[in-house]
């Protein structure tokens, strides 16, 4: 069994949780039968050809005037204290810092290889707004840093975010650092949670963090958004 203790129950900074759940309280997942479909298309016939369009059609996105919410901006202005440095490792062991996405709109998301619900359907949700972004998909960089490190290795998370996209940036590292970006996240994760039949779970934070070009805090999205939403917000910022 794995020793998690060093990052156990990590808790945010009190006074950003509380902004956060003023400013996007009430959001809340989709249903449990799209999340099936995120883990495993094959249970309605999904193949590998047309994964992306038949979730698309599911999450809204094919309907060409689907009604988007009057906001996808948070209650924390743009360039608060939220993000910072760190030295990470990617998927292919390369060694990453905040430096290598300058230029880049990067979109963060805590999360972990074996999460069953939040996980696998917001890596969809980016999976298919890049390729919705067509040629502008190059200035986002969205970025998965786990808070499983353990387990998450590179080669696991090389495996991994192909299933959903080629173009998702997976982060690891040491026990420590991953603690340490999540608090410059402000995000939160606790491993001591179980399951009814005893099977560990990581309970976290599900926000999106959108951050600048020159690295600074941009906005935060609930995991509730959709991939219109999320299409029409990097369109919107990547023209900035």
């Amino acid at each position: 069994m794995t020793d998690r203790s060093e990052y156990s129950d990590y808790q945010p900074r009190r006074g950003h949780r509380i902004g956060r759940r003023i400013a996007i309280g009430g959001a809340i997942g989709l249903g449990a039968a799209l999340t099936a479909i995120a883990i495993d298309p094959g249970i309605i016939g999904v193949t590998e050809h047309n994964t992306l369009e038949t979730l698309a059609h599911l999450l809204g996105w094919s309907r060409p005037h689907g009604r988007l919410a009057t906001t996808t901006d948070s209650a924390i202005s743009p360039g608060a204290p939220i993000g910072g440095p760190f030295a990470l490792t990617n998927q292919f062991g390369q060694a990453m810092t905040p430096a290598s996405f300058r230029g880049r709109w990067m979109l963060v998301y805590f999360g972990y290889s074996r999460c069953p619900d939040d996980c696998p359907l917001t890596l969809e949700k980016m999976a298919i707004m890049m390729n919705a972004l067509g040629k502008l998909a190059k200035h986002v960089a969205p970025v998965f840093i786990t808070v499983d490190p353990t387990h998450d290795t590179p080669a696991v998370l090389r495996t991994y975010l192909p299933k959903f996209s080629n173009k998702i940036i997976g982060l690891t590292g040491p026990v420590p650092e991953i603690a340490k970006v999540a608090r410059e996240y402000d995000a939160y994760f606790n491993t001591t949670d179980h399951e009814a039949s005893g099977q560990s779970l990581i309970s976290h934070s599900t926000f999106i963090y959108l951050m600048a070009p020159n690295g600074k805090f941009e906005n935060l999205f609930p995991v509730s958004i959709t991939v219109p939403q999320l299409v029409h917000v990097m369109k919107k910022a990547i023209a900035q």
